[in-house]
């Protein structure tokens, strides 16, 4: 029997287990962001309700933030479960770093589940290249270990598309198999965001246009597995499934983030953004390389649809990205953080990078010059990822001056994940029992602060220096250019600074200078 090699396969596993090798050592280095602490608490909260499947009204749940419930739970779960696993041998690890991990080892999982939908419109080197090159941008690197909520839910939903174009295009008894499994990763996609039946659309409006036969004899059992698995992850659906989900996708839908968001150095209310918001973030926080191929892969493949010898990326475009982004930008959504929250959209991109990048393979035969096109594609990423970390979500290409050009005019560190380091700085430096004001996140400042620190925290609506101390810090986190005009007088003590752009800094104040 002749085992076939394929050698793609062999360099993409080799790519992925460096890769996994690399996150596993640098886990330690990201702080935790904005929202995390209070989604462990919701987790921990949720894995706790199982007890009450049978009869949820009588659980009792406390998050901080209601706003909680309308996520679904099933990879904060899944990352608590890991977290407290990894823990029991990883002793030297903080429960902050397992989930980082974690939420690392799932971006990995989504790059895979891209290379292998890819390869349905390329070569497999094309979509090694596609895959490589997802896995390296300094944007998704660094969500991967920091974000809980939108890079999950881009892998599941990348996952979703696959598995369900999977179930689609089998013809053999092994379909329904195919089935359950893709409803199960729908259902998943689900609990992550409540956007995910927006995945089980695209393949059901695939298979219509495929086979409507077969689409509708496997629709039925697709969609209740995937509507089981949902109801089964996610707590708050038990005791009114139908109205709770309405709820959830309403509320997102006009999320209610009451605050400002900075976009080319002004500031809009979240949901009066301009209709370029989305569409600058991607032309500015992709690399170079990934931007011409996707202009190539475009032209390529409209001129494919045109010639009606391969739509699928095309159409697959349209409805994953172009009329979901246009609907957002234009019906007042709430955006901010560089519009994170749509990252999910970008695959359909990707793929169209993958069909340029088929195209210059097909010109170009000799193995060494193949490694140096996908060496010279990767290394503007790989280096920025060197460069910036372990902020690497904050790069900028050179189309705005890199992250120093990007400063003041859009937010670098929205997470707040920065302000670890600068409280490493004062655990070192501050005397015990110093007064710290705390411009951001102060919650974040004072899950790393010493010990004697952790109730010198006031907030900035406090008598500022009530004991008559002679100085004070104030550690100020740049986003939405909140720090500007405060505490002018103020010598600047530390900086966190990538490549020109302040992510933190801390103040030192004495009592005889103005702050507020």
């Amino acid at each position: 029997m002749k085992i076939e090699f394929n050698l793609p396969r062999v360099a993409l596993l080799f790519v992925m287990v460096v890769a996994l090798i690399i996150g596993y050592f640098i886990a330690p280095d990201y702080g935790i962001s904005w929202d995390e602490l209070g989604i462990y608490r919701y987790s921990s909260q949720m894995l706790a309700a199982y007890p009450f499947i049978l009869h949820p009204q009588d659980f009792e749940a406390k998050v901080s933030d209601p706003l909680l419930y309308l996520y679904g739970p099933a990879h904060f779960m899944a990352s608590t479960v890991f977290s407290r696993f990894i823990l029991t041998f990883q002793t030297s690890w903080s429960f902050f770093t397992a989930y980082h991990f974690f939420y690392f080892v799932t971006f990995l999982f989504g790059v895979l589940a891209l290379y292998f939908l890819s390869i349905r419109w390329m070569s497999e080197w094309a979509a090694f290249g596609v895959a490589v090159l997802f896995a390296t941008q300094p944007l998704f690197w660094g969500n991967a270990f920091i974000n809980p909520k939108d890079t999950p839910f881009m892998t599941f939903f990348i996952a979703s598309v696959y598995f369900g174009f999977q179930m689609l295009d089998d013809s053999s008894s092994s379909r329904w198999w195919k089935t359950f499994l893709a409803g199960v990763v729908l259902g998943i996609t689900t609990s992550v965001r409540s956007l995910g039946p927006m995945a089980g659309a695209l393949v059901i409006l695939y298979g219509l246009w495929k086979s409507p036969r077969k689409t509708l004899t496997l629709a039925p059992l697709y969609v209740l597995v995937a509507m089981a698995v949902a109801y089964l992850s996610w707590p708050y659906l038990w005791s009114a499934p139908v109205s709770h989900f309405m709820e959830t996708l309403q509320t997102m839908s006009k999320f209610p983030n009451t605050g400002e968001t900075l976009f080319n150095g002004n500031l809009y209310p979240a949901d009066q953004l301009p209709l370029t918001y989305f569409p600058t973030f991607i032309a500015l926080q992709l690399t170079e390389p990934m931007l011409a191929l996707i202009v190539i892969g475009t032209v390529i493949s409209t001129w494919l649809f045109v010639k009606a010898q391969d739509r699928e990326p095309v159409l697959l475009f349209v409805a994953w990205f172009l009329l979901p982004a246009l609907y957002i930008g234009s019906s007042g959504s709430t955006l901010y953080d560089n519009a994170r929250q749509l990252i999910f959209l970008l695959p359909p991109l990707l793929i169209f990078a993958g069909v340029g990048l088929d195209v210059l393979l097909k010109y170009i035969k000799t193995p060494v010059l193949r490694a140096v096109l996908m060496l010279v594609m990767v290394l503007p990423g790989l280096y920025a990822n060197i460069q910036l970390h372990p902020y690497q979500f904050v790069y900028f290409n050179s189309l705005t001056g890199g992250v120093g050009g990007a400063f003041r005019k859009f937010d670098l560190d929205y997470t707040g994940t920065s302000f670890m380091e600068a409280q490493e700085y004062l655990n070192a430096n501050a005397e015990p029992g110093v007064q710290i004001v705390v411009v951001g996140p102060r919650h974040i400042a004072r899950a790393y602060a010493r010990e004697d620190l952790k109730n010198s925290f006031i907030g900035t609506q406090d008598s500022l220096n009530p004991d008559g101390l002679d100085y004070y810090y104030v550690l100020f986190l740049t986003r939405t250019n909140a720090d500007l005009n405060r505490c002018m007088d103020g010598e600047i003590v530390y900086t966190v600074e990538r490549d020109g752009g302040v992510l933190a800094y801390i103040k030192k104040i004495t009592s005889k200078q103005e702050c507020w």
